[in-house]
């Protein structure tokens, strides 16, 4: 899912309305500025101009994520100088866009000139914006008082933008206008609401209501977040940036649940493999995310056979959206299931709540499971049944094609169109089984036989249990490539190995699918130099011939990716392996202005290369990025959950790691690695 550019680009967000522009404060058309609500782009135009001509930038704060303030100056108009007029714009966004412009005059007279304000909305839905096709669209135009109203109709689908000042202006139509006249040094204030309404006749699909926006819940699961103590200075910048950012991802569900959005500004919405993976890697912040995510992933399980969207029952969703190319299903992506993974996550992260909630705590005997839990068992079993009768082939391993044409090409983490591509740099065919999956798989059996034992069905257990062996088998056989000391990428249609050597066995080391000896000759591999570049581990060998490292996932740098290798490492000891990648990735947040892991960043050599390079279209946070420091955390203490207290295998020679109200299932206190 590659988002588009955000360079020279200031975002203001809450929930799913978020507004995008340059760093004067303008939204100007053309390309991906806008406000935007629920997927659809309600202002395409917010231009400030005096007599005429634009302001001058002199810098712009973006300290919270819902709020932001441009400082500009005037251009040469009127005889004035640069730099006579202070103007500030103090944005915010909730449900609404709430701006106050302020000018200030230092002139020593009186200055008397026109402020002019260019607006437009062409209710542009996301995927426009992301360089998907394009709807001519006719917009209709009302003024009344002190307000302009933006209509859009379109067979039912219904959309107004209304703009609202607080002062009367001189034209009807663009630009709207105002005569001001500064006396020196005293404030001019004008004060703009724009807002959204939507509406759809009886016969499109009803839509969900707007997610509310509720700051307060989500600034109660940032104060639960426990206090994190380090001599090591990094760490300590990227957990508290981390909690900033991971505050700015969730949404707030009708139903009471936080589930992390997958990346700012274009994917504030579901994600089921992000959000299944950010909810796991989050775990030592609170259960929050891991309950809220099952149980808005379970509310849009797949329950029938739905070729266009391809849906299939007990399949988890991959991507939700609500703008007019999904409603009116131009696009499949309403509600979209073209992910092989997001299914097996979900199941493991159902494990891995049912951990550190304190009820699977891995004593013997049947006991009752908790009401929460036991409302969302029988999604994990749709999910276990949907990977055993759609998923598995013959073979016994997961695989993906996908069913219509508008849909996703590679259907996993490595979603991008080149992204299968054997060593030769020739691109391979689907249906693709890749390794990484597998792995997941195994995961989700071997935790959910664990869950089934607690509750007495032993027999189910076993069954699972024997399936997960069986499958970790078949991934040594069919997977291991032992010229290279790694397993393939994936099987191709003709179950080729797909031969690049890549970063994806790392997952199965996080899986926990691999024998000690694999696992260790793994650990090796991507740590050597064509891996393993600086800054982390990169996707793709810089020995392939598909290289790039300014690619997407073809030699890039994904923290996501390096987190769950780190904690993978430390699953089997090799905590000098751990500690080498997670200190790499500690230097790439320290190098960020903002001390965040981006997204992704290029794969270049850091003794050459000595600079980070973010990739220029990443999402500025990212969920999994910023669930990568809170894994990170877990894997420097070793922390799993445990009764009566939790366990700690701390990395030996890491820095110093001292957590104070940590909560798992009922035991709550401080924790540290000395």
């Amino acid at each position: 899912m590659e988002p588009a550019t955000n360079l020279d680009q200031v975002t203001v967000i809450e929930q799913t309305s978020f507004a995008v522009s340059d760093s004067r404060g303008d939204m100007v058309p053309g390309g991906w500025q806008g406000f935007f609500i629920s997927d659809t782009r309600h202002l395409s135009r917010f231009v400030l101009l005096l007599d005429g001509r634009r302001l001058e930038r002199l810098s712009a704060a973006n300290p919270k994520h819902s709020s932001a303030t441009f400082y500009l100056g005037n251009p040469r108009v009127g005889g004035l100088g640069p730099n006579a007029i202070a103007i500030f714009r103090d944005r915010r966004v909730a449900t609404h866009l709430e701006e106050r412009i302020r000018l200030i005059s230092y002139a020593p007279r009186a200055v008397r000139m026109r402020l002019s304000i260019k607006l437009g909305s062409d209710f542009a839905d996301i995927f426009e914006v992301r360089g998907r096709r394009r709807i001519a669209r006719e917009v209709r135009v009302e003024a009344e008082g002190a307000a302009v109203r933006y209509i859009y109709e379109h067979l039912g689908y219904r959309r107004v933008t209304i703009v609202e000042a607080d002062r009367a202006f001189d034209s009807a139509h663009e630009p709207i206008s105002f005569e001001v006249e500064l006396a020196h040094g005293v404030p001019w204030d004008l004060n703009l609401r724009i807002h959204g309404e939507r509406t759809q006749l009886d016969a499109l699909k009803p839509f969900a209501d707007a997610r509310p926006v509720n700051p307060a819940r989500i600034d109660a699961w940032a104060r639960r977040v426990p206090a994190l103590r380090s001599d090591d200075r990094r760490l300590l910048q990227a957990w508290k940036q981390a909690i900033r950012d991971m505050r700015a991802l969730l949404l707030a569900e009708p139903g009471g649940s936080l589930i992390p959005a997958a990346g700012l500004p274009w994917f504030v919405a579901i994600f089921g493999r992000d959000s299944a993976i950010t909810a796991m890697q989050s775990l030592i912040a609170g259960q929050d995310l891991a309950r809220g995510t099952l149980t808005e992933l379970a509310a849009y399980q797949g329950r029938v056979v739905d070729a266009f969207r391809e849906e299939q029952p007990g399949k988890i969703a991959h991507e939700v959206r609500t703008g007019e190319l999904a409603t009116l299903a131009h696009v499949p992506y309403e509600r979209y299931y073209g992910s092989v993974d997001a299914t097996p996550l979900f199941v493991v992260l159902f494990v891995a709540w049912c951990r550190w909630s304190g009820w699977l705590d891995g004593s013997p005997g049947k006991r009752p499971m908790p009401r929460a839990m036991r409302r969302l068992l029988p999604a994990a079993e749709a999910a276990m049944a949907w990977i055993d009768t759609y998923g598995v082939g013959r073979d016994g391993l997961l695989w993906y094609q996908r069913q219509q044409r508008g849909g996703a090409r590679n259907q996993a983490w490595k979603d991008s169109n080149d992204s299968y591509r054997f060593a030769d740099g020739s691109l391979a065919r689907t249906p693709i089984a890749p390794v990484e999956v597998q792995g997941y798989v195994v995961a989700a059996k071997r935790g959910l036989a664990d869950v089934f034992d607690a509750l007495g069905r032993n027999d189910v257990a076993a069954q699972w249990r024997l399936d997960a062996d069986q499958l970790a088998q078949r991934i040594d056989e069919a997977f291991w490539m032992p010229e290279h000391a790694t397993f393939a990428l994936g099987l191709d249609r003709s179950g080729r190995q797909i031969d690049a050597v890549s970063s994806n066995p790392g997952h199965l080391l996080w899986s926990g699918a691999v024998s000690k000896r694999r696992a260790s000759a793994v650990a090796d591999r991507l740590l050597a130099s064509d891996l393993f570049s600086g800054w982390g581990v990169r996707t793709l060998s810089n020995e392939m011939a598909a290289y790039n490292p300014i690619s997407y996932h073809n030699g890039s740098v994904w923290p996501h990716d390096n987190s769950l290798i780190a904690a993978g490492m430390a699953r089997y000891g090799l905590h000098d392996h751990a500690w080498r990648v997670i200190d790499a990735q500690l230097d790439a947040a320290d190098a960020d202005p903002d001390h965040r892991l981006p997204e992704l960043l290029a794969g270049f050599d850091r003794r050459s290369t000595p600079d980070l390079i973010p990739y220029p279209s990443a999402c500025a946070p990212q969920a999994w990025s910023t669930g990568a420091i809170f894994l990170a955390v877990q894997t420097l203490l070793g922390l799993e959950p445990g009764v009566p207290r939790p366990r700690l295998q701390p990395i030996a020679g890491a820095p110093s790691v001292h957590l104070d109200g940590l909560r798992i299932g009922n035991w709550n206190g401080s924790l540290d690695n000395r």
